[in-house]
């Protein structure tokens, strides 16, 4: 009988994934154990490498790029890597006795001792989708023809699919000599996406700067930026995106070390209805609600480390300001599916919150009033793989029936309707009041592969580097 390697990075979360470029998206993975090509070994890691286990049977690619093979990493006890090989060569080969290797990063066991499985990032199960470029090792900019065509603001979006609709960043930013850009007509910021000179942003309202290079890294950043007054925040032209999108954005903080605050409303509509992705005094935590709906936002906090995610603290609380000893640079990515499933991923590409779907399609159309009362609540405890607001306790002496509706706290449907950055609704009191350096929408669910991949490349660009 066939031997198999069963690797459990976490519990499922979302629809099937097939694919993870960077290995963080795969939650379960079973590979026959003579698909093994190699293995190699680095400190306290061993590192998997299979024959035909990838997505495609074939590739037709350009000079020079090739999609990697199929590799997973394991970590282990320093100086038994050589040990472990041993071990894998022998249950591999060995007739008789058990077909699985398993190593589970859930219930902390694994069939070696020498294996690691205390958390998440001790395996990393790499499918990659996207050709590479065997010289550099990055996702191939295409050929002579076509090279950097879905290179945006120094990121490679892939494919011409995954190109964002709008995208401000620090090469479309006039001028960047600390001026106003809502007190100075001649200033903008200027849509870098396919959507075009349409959605230019020109104006706002209170003191939105431009920032030079040295002032970006005095607030922790290593490329220009947007400083955001209190009470201040920026116009911009209409944009709708209905059902599946990806949203990403990388916020410089110099911070106190406090950690009192989280970053406030970042963006929303003139009416207040769409809001997101954190509330002033509230750290640690994701929430957003979109437009046509004026029930609660859903709350998650990222600490939990529940549904496959990692527990993760925002923003840094250390009160040292050395480059290095503390984080300054924060990406995000905000991600909802076809489902109306929502994610958030954090700098190193980790899916750090996780909102079930809650829609009026799909959960009960009705609703007892203990139900709603209970919505109403909703906090970082209810919110789980298995959320289902239908499933709540219900209040069996109360015969009124209500209906799932715009008031309905924790919705996660509604139309993304942007009309403000730095605010909602014109709410400065929560506004948002630190250093912005891009702001991008993809109209479409990328998926989980590339939204953490982008996560990662934005850091890499825009992270402080002295």
């Amino acid at each position: 009988m066939k031997k198999f390697f069963l690797f459990r990075r976490s519990d499922p979360v979302g629809p099937v994934k097939r694919v993870s470029d960077n290995g963080k998206d795969i939650s379960v993975i079973a590979i026959p154990a003579d698909k093994i090509a190699f293995i190699t070994a680095g400190k306290g890691e061993v590192n998997i490498t299979f024959n035909s286990a990838g997505i495609y049977e074939d590739s037709e690619l350009f000079t020079g790029d090739s999609i990697e093979k199929t590799n997973v990493s394991i970590s282990c006890e320093e100086g038994s890597e050589v040990k472990l090989i041993e071990k894998i060569v022998i249950f591999s080969t060995r007739e008789g006795g058990k077909n699985i290797m398993k190593f589970d990063a859930v219930d902390k066991t694994a069939t070696f001792d020498d294996v690691l499985v205390d958390n998440v990032s001790n395996i990393k199960a790499k499918i990659k989708s996207q050709p590479t470029e065997r010289i550099t090792q990055k996702i191939s900019t295409g050929n002579a023809a076509t090279r950097f065509l879905n290179v945006i603001g120094e990121i490679n979006f892939g494919s011409r699919e995954n190109r964002p609709f709008v995208d401000y960043n620090h090469e479309s930013m006039y001028p960047v000599d600390n001026t106003d850009i809502v007190a100075v007509a001649a200033a903008e910021w200027k849509n870098a996406g396919t959507g075009g000179a349409a959605y230019d942003i020109t104006g706002g309202t209170g003191s939105v700067t431009t920032q030079t290079e040295s002032t970006a890294a005095a607030v922790g950043l290593g490329q220009i930026c947007a400083q955001f007054a209190s009470n201040s925040f920026l116009d911009v032209p209409d944009i709708t995106i209905k059902d599946d999108y990806t949203m990403y954005f990388v916020i410089g903080d110099a911070g106190s070390g406090s950690g009192s605050d989280g970053f406030g409303v970042l963006f929303g509509d003139d009416n207040g209805e769409t809001t997101g992705f954190s509330s002033a005094s509230f750290p640690d935590e994701f929430t957003m609600r979109h437009d046509g709906l004026n029930g609660k936002p859903f709350k998650v906090r990222t600490l939990d480390k529940s549904a496959g995610t990692e527990a993760y603290q925002f923003p840094d609380r250390s009160s040292v300001s050395n480059i290095g000893e503390r984080q300054f640079c924060y990406v995000f990515v905000i991600r909802r599916d076809k489902e109306f499933n929502m994610y958030l991923y954090n700098f190193e590409g980790e899916l750090v919150a996780f909102v079930p779907a809650f829609t009026v399609r799909s959960t009960s159309r009705k609703t007892t009033k203990e139900t709603r009362i209970n919505l109403n609540r909703i906090n970082v405890n209810t919110v789980r793989s298995s959320y289902d607001p239908s499933s709540l306790s219900r209040d069996r002496d109360s015969k009124k029936i209500i209906k799932v509706t715009e008031g309905t706290p924790g919705r996660t449907d509604g139309n993304l309707l942007i009309q403000q950055l730095g605010s909602a609704g014109g709410n400065v009191t929560n506004s948002f009041s630190n250093t912005l350096a891009r702001f991008g929408i993809i109209n479409r669910d990328t998926g989980d592969a590339f939204c953490s991949q982008l996560a990662q490349d934005l850091y890499d660009l825009y992270k402080p580097t002295v």
